[in-house]
């Protein structure tokens, strides 16, 4: 096969989503997306028991990572976490906590007894989710897994064509794990996954190429502010449809802080070493709703658990 012939491949192998920023954030500014959204838990996991005959096994060699032109950045800190202020006496002050009663007793101050919950934006970390985090801790305990990425999020559920894939990046000790990963939704809910586990090598990786990550957020506000040809105000983000997602937190305690292990970089903080790829997960398979789905490789695997959100 000729390079050039191989090039344009390569290109349309690679470029499998064509949904641009410019037309995917039109979907935010025409509230088409709005209502149809997607609650994700997406961890990697290490399998450090192998098989015998896996250890044996010849992998094959696997050419240069090449991402999609465009993918979404999962925002790691909140926008939407209560900072606690100082007062003159230098004591934490808590926010005004209220709590809404799934149970219809007559209240006499209605308005002490309600909660408006956080409302977190779309493709950003969900702090404080209980469940997860002791899946978390559960596989870090056993002597056959380590988690290496864990993140939840919200986002609009979409065709696979109208759709952006997001990009997925840890590093955890000498491991990493990174790719892309694509949820859409046709008549069942889907997870196209490219991820590669790698060893970190000796070598100072002074390569300047870098994925083309899409603040989501940005664009958005963007995109309005130049619509409109209005200053936007500071507290925009509060009025647009990302502070719209409607959640009942049935308890308080999904508010708990936990220790977070893993951070997930856009970028991996200097010395940069160069990471060898050795293995890869590839595949495009139908998710079941509300359960852990399983992706699976002798080396590491993937966990997933989709939930569809009414607005």
């Amino acid at each position: 096969m000729s390079l050039k012939l191989t090039l344009i491949f390569a290109f349309v192998v690679q470029n499998i989503y064509a949904k641009s920023s410019d037309e995917y954030v039109q979907l935010f500014l025409n509230e088409e997306i709005e209502s149809n959204l997607i609650k994700v838990d997406f961890l990697i996991i290490q399998n450090l028991n192998l098989e015998e005959v896996d250890l044996k096994e010849k992998w094959e060699d696997l050419d240069e990572f090449i991402f999609s032109e465009e993918l979404i950045y999962l925002k790691e800190e909140p926008t939407t976490l209560v900072t606690l202020i100082q007062n003159e006496t230098n004591a934490l002050t808590l926010p005004d906590i209220r709590i809404e009663s799934s149970i219809d007793y007559p209240v006499i101050n209605e308005e002490k007894t309600q909660v408006k919950a956080p409302e977190p934006f779309l493709f950003e970390r969900i702090p404080f989710q209980n469940k997860m985090m002791a899946i978390e801790a559960n596989l870090n305990r056993s002597r056959d897994y380590r988690v290496v990425y864990y993140n939840s999020w919200y986002q609009p559920a979409v065709q696979q064509e109208r759709s952006l894939p997001v990009f997925i990046e840890a590093v955890k000790q000498d491991k990493k794990v990174y790719g892309e990963i694509n949820i859409y939704k046709e008549r069942f809910i889907h997870l196209d996954s490219r991820i590669r586990f790698s060893q970190q090598t000796e070598v100072i990786d002074t390569s300047k190429l870098v994925p083309n990550l899409i603040n989501i957020q940005e664009l958005v506000e963007n995109k309005k502010r130049k619509n409109s040809e209005v200053e936007i105000e500071d507290n925009y983000w509060m009025e647009t449809i990302f502070n719209t997602v409607k959640l009942n937190f049935k308890y308080l305690e999904d508010f708990i802080t936990s220790d977070d292990s893993i951070i997930s970089p856009v970028l991996i903080e200097e010395p940069n070493y160069k990471y060898q790829d050795l293995y890869e997960i590839k595949k495009d398979i139908k998710l079941d709703p509300e359960t852990l789905n399983f992706v699976d490789h002798p080396y590491f695997s993937i966990l997933i658990r989709v939930e569809e959100i009414s607005n």
